[in-house]
């Protein structure tokens, strides 16, 4: 294991960061890291303090339990006079359902099209803040996964994402023409623009690299892949000296999703990166990249799909207190709970 830093884990009441840039009142943007078990109560604070406008895109909407409770906060908000519209993605099967619920609450709500995959988990209340990140509108996802989001206080990235929102509720299947928009230490990520973003930061990284990813696609016969440009930069950083760690998911149901994880693994552990399983029984549904003092978090995967098609969203934050929080949060016990070994340092053994 990766020694955890001496920083307090990691409820969201007991640890925000606040990200404050110049330019006097109404230019500070409040970053919150909203992890694991914070994201309900995040949500729900948000949906009850929300006076004119809540939007949101969703790849899952289930009929659970625990997304009860947000239904139940979405028409509480209706009723008091709140204009909710959101979108799901239309290749869920259960979100068929989910649609014609929320619109008897009186939420204004569409499935996406059918011809591109939206993945995007994002919230944008009256047009100010922001909750995005990877987690899943199921219950699954809220109480039992490992999953990594951010609460951002600021209009000017509200905006961007409202107009996000606004563009994919008109064509899901277009690429929106959005440039990315800076405030203070946050950067947005739409769609495309996070692959570059990502590999700028791993080619210039001179100290640390830390990434939790749930699903990583690596296949060297695709040379020249963004998946692969991503894996190689991460073996590139460590040998010309970062310190480079990865911790992705192992599944005790998915076979599937560890044959596909395995062979990133295998070449970055061959690369002297260090590669950490989480715990079977886990889920890591996380996505969190830490390059020296700047943090990448959002919906994307390392997929083909994820990198060139599908609707995502993120942010790339350069402050050394976030990075420091999501490196510490790598180093849990509960998630690089055990290094990888590959084939070949087994059969040595």
């Amino acid at each position: 294991m990766i020694a955890a830093m001496n920083i307090p884990l990691f409820r969201g009441v007991g640890l925000i960061f606040l990200l404050v840039c110049a330019g006097g009142p109404g230019a500070a943007a409040a970053v919150k890291p909203v992890v694991d078990r914070d994201y309900l109560p995040a949500l729900l604070e948000l949906v009850a303090g929300a006076t004119n406008t809540i939007e949101f895109v969703q790849l899952e909407c289930h009929g659970d339990r625990t997304v009860g409770r947000i239904e139940a906060a979405l028409a509480e908000a209706v009723k008091r006079g709140v204009a909710v519209r959101g979108i799901l993605d239309d290749g869920v099967d259960f979100n068929a359902a989910a649609v014609e619920r929320l619109r008897a609450l009186g939420v204004d709500v569409k499935p996406d099209t059918p011809a591109k995959m939206t993945h995007s988990k994002l919230v944008v209340v009256d047009g100010r803040i922001v909750l995005l990140g990877s987690t899943n509108w199921t219950g699954n996802s809220m109480d039992n996964n490992h999953e990594t989001n951010v609460r951002l206080d600021d209009p000017a990235l509200a905006a961007l994402f409202g107009r996000y929102i606004e563009a994919l509720r008109a064509d899901s299947a277009a690429e929106p023409e959005l440039p990315s928009v800076e405030s203070g230490a946050v950067k947005t990520l739409v769609n495309r623009q996070y692959f570059p973003e990502v590999l700028g930061l791993f080619n210039a990284a001179t100290q640390r690299i830390r990434v939790v990813m749930y699903g990583i696609n690596y296949a060297p016969k695709y040379a020249g892949s963004k998946v692969n440009q991503l894996v190689e930069a991460l073996a590139a950083a460590r040998g010309r000296g970062v310190d480079v760690a990865v911790a992705v998911d192992l599944s005790d149901y998915n076979a599937m999703l560890n044959k596909v994880n395995r062979p990133a693994k295998e070449y970055l552990a061959g690369a002297g990166v260090a590669v950490y399983d989480d715990p079977e029984k886990t889920t890591t549904h996380a996505k969190v990249v830490v390059a020296d003092d700047a943090v990448v978090i959002g919906s994307v995967n390392w997929g083909k799909d994820a990198l060139e098609r599908r609707n995502e969203t993120g942010v790339v934050m350069r402050d050394p207190e976030i990075a420091a929080y999501f490196a510490a949060y790598f180093s849990r016990a509960d998630l690089s709970a055990t290094a990888f070994q590959n084939r070949e340092s087994r059969q040595t053994q």
